[in-house]
């Protein structure tokens, strides 16, 4: 069973990031930047692609965007056919965006031409509710929509919700609380799960903590497999013949 964390922050060095992912089990990770969501994204998005380049087989560099900002749509395409991300991460609370902003329709119709998905920030209002996530989901129905929080602590009820309104949507669970994690896995079928820790911002030990509280519900292997792997890796293998950088 692979174990694809879809939930991370660069860190560190490339080797101890690896290291990191050695120690708590973790085969592959979807691996963001943070400073690039505040300023010009191009340098941080080219500071990744060099840090995945370490092993571009574990590590899988998502970009990031201001979609207010000018050149947004031309950074995204650079990202995808030329350095080969795989994906997208938005963060609309930290970026002062409001997912009704029309700059948002460009990255939608991008996102839609290369088939990659997006990783949205969710779970702390103004601007990243699940429900108001759930209205780009709907705009743009073909993109894989994932809410990287599942809705943290307070609002892990509303992002069942949009995730039973629009098919699109997908949970990263991790930061629910358990009891709201066991009530989302009662209402929707276990391919909207994604696995993801938000590893490189906090202690070492949050990675291992994570995957502890998806295995503690003693899920059917098949189940634990979709969740802990299976359900991201075949999202990244519908945008996987998207530009020369994907096929190897």
């Amino acid at each position: 069973m692979t174990v694809l964390d879809a939930h991370t922050h660069m860190s560190g060095s490339p080797h101890d990031f690896l290291a990191m992912m050695d120690a708590s089990g973790v085969d592959r990770a979807l691996v963001f930047t943070l400073d690039g969501l505040y300023v010009d994204p191009a340098p941080y998005n080219d500071r990744l692609a060099e840090f995945c380049a370490a092993d571009p087989v574990r590590l899988i560099p998502f970009c990031s965007v201001h979609p207010r900002y000018p050149g947004a749509v031309p950074e995204l395409r650079r990202c995808v056919t030329q350095l080969g991300m795989r994906g997208l991460k938005l963060h609309p609370w930290a970026q002062c965006l409001s997912l009704l902003d029309s700059s948002l329709d460009g990255i939608g119709q991008e996102l839609e031409r290369f088939n990659v998905p997006v990783v949205f920030h969710d779970g702390t209002p103004p601007n990243s509710s699940p429900l108001q996530i759930a209205e780009f989901a709907r705009r743009h129905a073909r993109v894989p929509v994932i809410l990287g929080h599942g809705g943290l602590h307070d609002l892990w009820k509303e992002a069942v919700y949009a995730a039973e309104r629009y098919p699109n949507i997908y949970l990263t669970p991790s930061s629910m609380p358990m009891h709201g994690f066991r009530w989302a896995l009662a209402r929707l079928p276990i391919e909207r799960f994604v696995f993801g820790s938000d590893a490189g911002l906090g202690d070492l030990y949050w990675q291992p903590f994570q995957l502890a509280k998806v295995r503690s519900l003693h899920l059917r292997p098949d189940e634990e497999a979709l969740i802990l792997g299976g359900n991201a890796e075949r999202m990244l293998a519908r945008s996987g013949g998207c530009t020369a950088a994907f096929r190897g």
